[in-house]
């Protein structure tokens, strides 16, 4: 079994490698962060949409991908940036066909999230 990249800090919060297989180790870096900010279930609800935002951006922005985790005031924001200045839009609500159906959860799970550019990207950013 090939080892897994690892998580590495930037300047600007966690870079993760274009590499599906480091997803996991995202969504927990993010829960770590956040555990004593957040009960059980609003814990898997960020592990759940810092899953689907880092897998978009890994599978649609390309390298490189940032994760930062901003825990504040009783809610966890996350940003992820990534160099595809494109948003993909979510399906419509009536259409919930599986692989077009990652951002409709994160704005079920989080109290808000949204998008904005960013110099050589996007940033799409949630709040838990």
């Amino acid at each position: 079994m090939p080892k897994q990249p690892a998580v590495q800090k930037g300047r600007l919060g966690v870079r993760i490698p274009a590499d599906p297989h480091i997803v996991a180790k995202a969504r927990r870096h993010a829960v770590d962060v956040c555990r004593d900010l957040l009960d059980e279930k609003r814990q898997e609800d960020l592990a759940l949409a810092v899953s689907e935002l880092v897998t978009n951006a890994i599978r649609y922005g390309g390298d490189p991908v940032t994760l930062t985790v901003l825990p504040k005031d009783g809610v966890c924001r996350v940003e992820v940036t990534d160099p595809n200045p494109v948003l993909l839009d979510p399906p419509p609500r009536d259409d919930m066909a599986i692989g077009q159906r990652g951002l409709r959860l994160v704005e079920a799970v989080c109290r808000a999230w949204g998008w904005h550019e960013i110099a050589g990207g996007k940033c799409v950013w949630c709040e838990v």
